[in-house]
């Protein structure tokens, strides 16, 4: 089979690292596959494998919108399925299934979409806006609506799409993300230079810098808990907060054991340096950051809320959970965490090897049309 894979961009996301894999088992499985971005940036390009074809509707630029950038593509993105004439059109990620859809209406391509992220979307504002709910809803059921099949990443979507609509949901089907263990142990074992100093423990968060993230109450919690022992703070993340980010840290007076990074490739060594893993998300779909630490065997601290973490972390057997806008509580988890009895993940990542994951997106893709 012709098959398109669709990102917003090459850069190091769950997203895009899913879609790699994904990509990568299908054009194993003999299907002649095309990764497919709106925009040609981003560091994990070069980490697709050769039998993977990939390609971008827009090159590398100067910093634009995710939302002017999906609308510019457009006829582009038409033309290249109507050039190609895949027999399926796969979407990553949430943000591009309305492009997608939209661009393949009327043409003879299946189109399957993704949903790698919770359709609430709930911070403690959001829980305030009637309006932000209702737009949302109506958002994801037209989604739904025209898409040909689902895949969702969690048991908690599958609840909320039951919730928004019985009948939508009897052409879903739940995969969760997996985490390539062996890949994963060879990784961590590279040798990579320190990016901040010092003999303390390090506390590390790995995402956009985005307010789905929660970053400023892991700031505040990281202050509250350096009170008590000495810690340092890695954050490995870009994105349109980078200047809150930075100003929290100073105004909460721990510039000075802080370090900020750019994504990197290959952040496996850095997980398994650290003393724990924060993830202190709002929401989540199914977070690779979560799977790759229990890979590592890192200690974990995780919002309640952060997608299907109380599953992955059996409901703190393998972790510790916390309530996202708590940072009190977000403290005295990191302090358990560094301290000398921390809750360990032990084998749980053997229970979401992607081996399954890859398959099971196979065996979809290859397959019928409809349930």
């Amino acid at each position: 089979m012709k098959i398109v894979v669709f990102v917003e961009n090459y850069g190091a996301t769950g997203v895009v690292r899913n879609a790699i894999a994904i990509a990568s088992g299908l054009a194993r499985d003999g299907h002649e596959v095309t990764l497919l971005a709106a925009k040609s940036d981003g560091v994990l390009r070069s980490t697709v494998p050769t039998a993977v074809r990939t390609a971008a509707l827009r090159e590398a630029g100067e910093a634009t919108p995710r939302k002017a950038i999906l609308r510019s593509v457009f006829r582009k993105f038409r033309s290249f399925v109507a050039r190609e004439k895949p027999d399926v059109v796969f979407s990553a990620g949430n943000h591009g299934h309305l492009l997608v859809l939209a661009a393949t209406r009327f043409l003879s391509c299946r189109t399957i979409i993704r949903i790698s992220n919770d359709l609430a979307h709930e911070s403690d504002a959001d829980r305030r806006s009637t309006w932000k709910r209702l737009t949302r809803r109506l958002k994801f059921r037209t989604i739904l609506t025209l898409a040909d099949r689902i895949v969702l990443v969690s048991s908690k979507l599958r609840d909320q799409i039951v919730d928004l609509d019985p009948k939508l949901a009897r052409k879903a089907m739940v995969i969760p993300n997996g985490v390539d263990l062996a890949m994963v142990e060879a990784r961590a074992s590279e040798w990579i230079s320190p990016p901040i100093s010092g003999a303390a423990p390090v506390v590390l968060a790995i995402g956009r810098l985005v307010p789905q993230k929660n970053f400023g109450i892991l700031l505040e919690a990281f202050a509250i808990a350096r009170r008590v022992r000495d810690l340092r703070l890695l954050l490995i993340g870009s994105g349109p907060l980078r200047s809150d980010v930075i100003e929290s840290a100073e105004r909460l007076g721990i510039r000075d054991s802080f370090r900020l990074i750019d994504p990197v490739t290959n952040p496996f060594p850095l997980i398994k340096q650290s003393a724990v893993m924060t993830l202190p998300s709002w929401w989540e779909g199914s977070s690779n950051v979560l799977l790759e630490a229990i890979a590592c065997g890192t200690p974990v601290v995780a919002s309640k809320t952060a997608g299907n973490a109380e599953e992955v972390l059996d409901n703190g057997r393998f972790g510790l959970l916390v309530d996202p806008g708590d940072a009190e509580q977000m403290a005295n988890a990191i302090l358990r965490q560094v301290g000398p009895e921390p809750v360990l993940p032990g084998d749980r990542a053997r229970d979401y090897d992607r081996a399954a994951a890859v398959h099971a997106y196979s065996d979809l893709i290859a397959g019928p049309a409809a349930p």
